[in-house]
């Protein structure tokens, strides 16, 4: 289960090893982002295609179909009514689908605009956040924690029912029991998951300590993005919660821990490790990076 460190770069060499590490650091958001977004344009042709090649006798409404099912379940691709939405994905050239994939960023910054105008304080988690730090993956959707009231609801509502699918019972029992809810454009696919801070100190520090980073080449536009630190924490309590079996969590942990290294703040994270109960898979991780 627990990977010993050439599994990273198992086909590069030391050298090559060295140089990949640097571009990864210098890299700017914007440009990792997009990495994230043209795997997620090659993943998705390759699902369709794939629906294409089993059932060759498929309109694109079926095909719609079984990919909303894949992308989203079939439980939620239902109840949300995305299935039976038109799709220019579908029928789009490879050349369009890529295009059109990139508007994951979009719609991400689409649902923080909201959220900024509602004076919401939020951050980026999750798979994009490891992208950033670490090393850029296929992603389902974006995830993002912020700290919504219930006066928000409505505003929520009323300003992305039109485009997203979203209920508001849903983010009523999100706000209760401290949970998630999921917002779904329904063009597209794409899922968004927000996450209501816990009343706990580490919730508190991952808003605390989020950074603002540069989302947009040319441009200043930012958006605010958990720090490394809390983002291999949040990945620990995960793979804890899992039951320590998702070798994706696993992995995400690993990349950050090796691409940041000397970034790090060790302290902090050791002491939070500890008041998370998941100090042990911090050292584990550090050991099979030979940096503990």
């Amino acid at each position: 289960m627990y990977q010993s460190p050439l599994t990273l770069f198992n086909d590069t060499q030391p050298q090559a090893r060295a140089v990949l590490l640097k571009l990864l650091r210098q890299a700017p958001t914007w440009k990792k982002l997009r990495m994230v977004y043209q795997l997620n344009a090659s993943m998705k042709h390759l699902v369709v295609l794939g629906i294409r090649q089993r059932h060759p006798q498929a309109s694109e409404e079926e095909i719609r179909q079984r990919l909303a099912a894949i992308l989203l379940g079939p439980g939620l691709a239902e109840r949300c009514g995305a299935a039976t939405m038109p799709n220019k994905y579908v029928s789009a050239t490879a050349e369009q689908e890529l295009h059109y994939t990139m508007n994951e960023k979009a719609i991400t910054l689409r649902i923080i605009e909201v959220l900024e105008a509602l004076n919401i304080p939020y951050a980026i988690c999750g798979s994009l956040a490891s992208s950033l730090y670490g090393i850029a993956r296929t992603t389902l959707d974006s995830d993002i924690l912020a700290d919504i009231q219930p006066v928000h609801i409505q505003a929520l509502v009323d300003t992305l029912q039109e485009d997203f699918y979203l209920s508001a019972q849903a983010i009523v029992a999100a706000i209760q029991h401290r949970s998630s809810f999921n917002l779904i454009h329904l063009e597209s696919l794409f899922k968004v998951d927000i996450f209501l801070p816990k009343q706990r100190a580490f919730d508190r520090k991952q808003l605390a300590n989020r950074q603002p980073q540069i989302v947009t080449e040319g441009s200043d536009r930012t958006a605010y993005f958990v720090s490394a630190e809390d983002t291999v924490l949040a990945k620990l309590e995960w793979f804890r919660l899992g039951g320590e079996t998702s070798e994706r969590q696993w992995q995400d942990i690993l990349e950050v821990l090796t691409v940041q290294d000397d970034r790090l703040d060790y302290r902090y994270l050791r002491h939070q490790a500890d008041l998370l109960h998941v100090a042990d898979l911090l050292e584990r991780a550090l050991t099979v990076l030979g940096f503990a």
